[in-house]
């Protein structure tokens, strides 16, 4: 029978959320030390909690999750990420495995066709709101989340210049992003004369309640559909303007301060080629 009860499980996630863990680190660490327990249940026979978890458990558990499952190296070392803080939490000090090494390649943003795609479906709509909704994010990199909590307050719109700030991105960072020429017209067009509460409203921007994530997402799914784009996800757009600033010439320290990363180690993975990039050089191998 699956275990579903982990101890101090639901304590632990409390810990994190108070840390400024996002949600949906909080859903993904719970998720993997549930699927954690569930093998343990299985293959010792007894409920886990942290006393009983030895070193030859987290080795078995690695190979079950490689070999078994065929995990890849980036589930498998999440896994390991979440059951490490977790026993770390309850005061268990046990050596965990080496973490799988994995050739990474850059995360897949849009290539210039695709979004040449996704602007003319936007054109072809016409809806203020998500002509803003996408452009901002294609030319700010912002996160799903920090989009959704914007308020028009957060904004400063000129003439020649523009910025907006982002008050709790990831880790409880807060930063100020520029604003280019293409973003500050479309937010103008939308707005239209509006000058408090949320920057993008529900139903189609004709609403008065705040657009929520799981409503953008909705609108990405949308144009996707429209462009398609079948691989097209939110986080999608970020990888597409950090990739499209690397190609300017901008260096890694500017591209990581409007991204919000901590470490250039972050940002230095949009530098590696794409699949895309990849195939195109093989292809140049083919004798036709």
């Amino acid at each position: 029978m699956p275990a579903t009860n982990v101890p101090d499980l639901n304590v632990w996630l409390e810990h994190l959320r108070h840390a400024n863990k996002s949600e949906n680190t909080l859903r993904a660490y719970r998720q993997r030390v549930l699927r954690f327990a569930e093998w343990f249940e299985s293959t010792n026979g007894e409920t886990l909690t942290h006393e009983r978890v030895t070193p030859t458990d987290l080795r078995e558990y690695k190979s079950y999750l490689l070999i078994n499952l065929k995990r890849t190296p980036s589930t498998v070392n999440l896994s390991f990420v979440a059951i490490a803080n977790w026993l770390d939490f309850n005061g268990q000090n046990v050596p965990m495995p080496s973490y799988v090494e994995e050739v990474r390649s850059a995360p897949q943003g849009l290539e210039r066709l695709d979004q040449r795609s996704l602007t003319r479906a936007l054109e072809r709509e016409s809806i203020p709101r998500d002509i803003a909704l996408i452009t901002l994010m294609l030319n700010t990199g912002l996160r799903i989340s920090e989009v959704a909590a914007l308020d028009i307050d957060d904004l400063i719109i000129g003439d020649r210049s523009g910025s907006l700030k982002v008050r709790l991105g990831k880790g409880g960072k807060f930063r100020t992003v520029p604003l280019n020429s293409d973003t500050r017209k479309v937010l103008r067009d939308y707005l239209t004369g509006r000058t408090k509460g949320p920057l993008f409203l529900s139903q189609r921007g004709k609403g008065t309640g705040r657009l929520t994530a799981s409503g953008i997402r909705q609108v990405i799914d949308q144009y996707a559909y429209l462009a398609k784009l079948p691989d097209l996800h939110p986080h999608a757009l970020r990888h597409t303007f950090a990739r499209n600033l690397l190609k300017t010439g901008e260096g890694l320290e500017m591209v990581a301060e409007i991204l919000g990363h901590k470490s250039l180690n972050t940002t230095r993975i949009y530098t590696q080629p794409s699949e895309q990039d990849k195939a195109n050089a093989v292809e140049k191998l083919s004798l036709n």
